[in-house]
């Protein structure tokens, strides 16, 4: 039987190697979709598919993490990965591609939820410390990813087979990701709670909208809502970015290659990032950290068309906004953690994904219909705008109304020495977290 601290590193190096494999498909995925011949609006939606499923079934994942364990979550997940770039693969159709979008929703919902959880176990410091390695690790993937897709493709005169051809080598990388899952797993012992729920009840329509029930009182915890409401914003910004920057980039003239390693070097900002946050968490409450990131990150929308300009605009913008996008998940996850149970963690990973889930479903469609109609460049200064007033907003009314103040780390006391455990406190008192 191998040690929880073996699959806590497990969690945080399997989550770089499985973003690695997504990095090789899914940046290039509208550009293949373009390729085929799918309109804006159609890709926006067929992007929105990749989140439709995931919310219907994310609280009901998050029980079953929790009742089965993350590592037999995994194996799941890994098989619809699979399924999901094979019919990526051979498609020809835009509904085959949308099949593709909707394997994809449901594997990442169970992988990263599975992943999370994983990375999430143990004492708070150790547990902090996890997580920031884990976002580090999955930055690294989704920054070596698209370099290796943008090579992949870039071999071939043809630029449809060349996307084709980095699908496959992308799913055989995860059918050996599978075999080392089913390895690692026979060491793996689950952790029974006691509110642990029978799985064949959860694939009932009762067992579903139970398991609902049972997780919507944690959003009464306020650090809870902040974090859910923060990554809502930060991931809307985040699924319009990733799915139209490619396809506005080709439009400029940038080749494949070009594309690929500017999502690379947003990827690495969002990596390099990390060994900066702790210094950040020292200095000011997480709460804030996640504010000014996603701030950052809508100003960065709507100076895209400007960036655009010139190669090098377009690198410096990929690197401010990898940096901000890249703080959001430690961050979001550590807020949301703070205040809940170890046996509430899947629901709590299920809850935060849907969030993630409705941005991306709500993000490409609207950018999608907009860009049909008036351009990408009007739909980058327009959504940009709208998303800068809407962290501004929220901004001032949790600063207003919350004060929330979380410290991710142990602060030592000035004058005394004494280290202080991390705490979620208002400006005035200590809080009732489960109360509104």
């Amino acid at each position: 039987m191998l040690s929880p601290e073996f699959y806590r590193k497990f969690g945080i190096y399997g989550g770089g190697l499985f973003f690695t494999i997504t990095g090789m498909a899914q940046p290039f995925f509208t550009l293949y979709a373009q390729e085929i011949g799918a309109s804006t609006a159609a890709i926006g939606f067929m992007v929105t598919m990749r989140s439709l499923l995931p919310i219907f079934i994310a609280m009901p994942i998050g029980q079953l993490i929790d009742s089965v364990g993350p590592i037999k979550m995994l194996k799941y997940g890994s098989v619809l990965l699979i399924l999901s770039l094979f019919t990526n693969m051979i498609a020809s159709s835009l509904w085959m591609l949308s099949l593709s979008q909707i394997f994809m929703g449901a594997c990442v919902i169970i992988m990263a939820s599975s992943f999370q959880v994983l990375v999430s176990e143990g004492e708070k410091e150790e547990r902090n410390e996890n997580i920031k390695k884990y976002s580090m690790w999955m930055s690294g993937g989704s920054m070596i990813g698209p370099l290796i897709g943008g090579a992949l493709t870039s071999i071939f005169a043809n630029a449809l087979f060349g996307y084709k051809f980095s699908f496959g080598a992308a799913c055989a990388a995860s059918i050996l990701f599978f075999i080392v899952l089913l390895v690692v797993s026979k060491g793996y012992r689950n952790t029974s709670h006691a509110n642990a729920v029978n799985p064949r009840e959860l694939l009932k329509m009762k067992g579903i909208v139970d398991s609902y029930a049972s997780g919507i009182h944690l959003t009464k915890i306020r650090s809870v809502q902040f974090g859910l409401i923060g990554t809502f914003l930060i991931m809307y910004i985040q699924a319009l970015y990733m799915s139209f920057m490619p396809i506005y980039l080709k439009e400029l003239g940038y080749s494949t290659m070009l594309i690929s390693i500017i999502i690379s070097i947003k990827g690495l900002s969002g990596m390099l990032s990390r060994y900066g946050l702790g210094w950040l968490m020292k200095r000011t409450h997480m709460e804030r950290i996640l504010l000014i990131a996603g701030l950052i990150a809508a100003i960065c929308v709507v100076i895209t068309p400007v960036a655009g300009l010139h190669v090098a605009g377009v690198v410096l913008l990929a690197l401010i906004m990898g940096a901000a996008v890249g703080v959001n998940l430690p961050v979001s996850i550590m807020i949301i953690v703070n205040d809940t149970k170890d046996s509430d963690r899947g629901k709590i990973m299920g809850l935060r994904l849907i969030m993630n889930r409705f941005s991306q479903i709500l993000s490409p469609a609207m950018f999608g219909v907009l860009g049909q109609w008036f351009g990408l460049t009007i739909a980058f200064y327009a959504g940009g705008g709208f998303l800068v007033v809407t962290m501004l907003g929220f901004s001032a009314y949790t600063s207003m109304k919350w004060k929330l103040r979380t410290q991710g780390t142990a602060v030592k006391e000035r004058g005394v020495g004494k280290e202080r455990r991390s705490s979620t406190t208002t400006a005035a008192e200590e809080p009732k977290p489960h109360t509104m």
